[in-house]
């Protein structure tokens, strides 16, 4: 039976308080870094999400999402066109249940793609509109009206 020496009970008792105030004095260059409450994530002011597709005998619901205050926007429209019209036309929207909408309904207008882009005019002459290209210039969204039994004919066949 050994006994224990003060020598290896003190070396032990060392070694910890060593490695204690390695992690003492160290910590904070362990620690995450945690943002302030005051931290935000920047929202687009206008948020639009294409449909991932249109189809030329049922209606579409095209949404915008608008981060500005209504108190502040004088105008909220879409311009839109037809492959078969020669230039976009402009529809005032309403507000229906948190978003800008409008109801494309293929049945109405004659084409075979859709061209569209959204503008907000706010109160103090501020114009945004969706989308922007790189060069700072709107973008139309180019949406092509599919046949429904085709798209879905060819969507049963890519899963077999």
């Amino acid at each position: 039976m050994k006994l224990r020496t003060f020598s290896s009970t003190n070396s032990c008792l060392m070694l910890y308080v060593i490695v204690v105030l390695f992690f003492i004095t160290h910590s904070n260059t362990h620690a995450i870094e945690i943002p302030d409450s005051t931290y935000r994530t920047k929202l687009p002011l206008l948020l639009h999400r294409p449909p991932k597709v249109m189809f030329d005998d049922r209606p579409t619901l095209l949404q915008l999402f608008v981060n500005i205050p209504d108190d502040s926007i004088k105008a909220v429209s879409i311009f839109y066109k037809t492959n078969e019209m020669s230039i976009f036309q402009e529809i005032a929207l309403g507000k229906l249940k948190g978003a800008f909408t409008y109801k494309f309904d293929p049945g109405k207008q004659k084409g075979n793609s859709l061209s569209y882009f959204f503008v907000v005019q706010q109160l103090g002459d501020a114009v945004h509109a969706v989308p922007i290209g790189n060069s700072g210039k709107i973008k139309p969204y180019n949406q092509s009206l599919v046949d429904a039994i085709e798209y879905y004919e060819k969507r049963l066949k890519s899963l077999q």
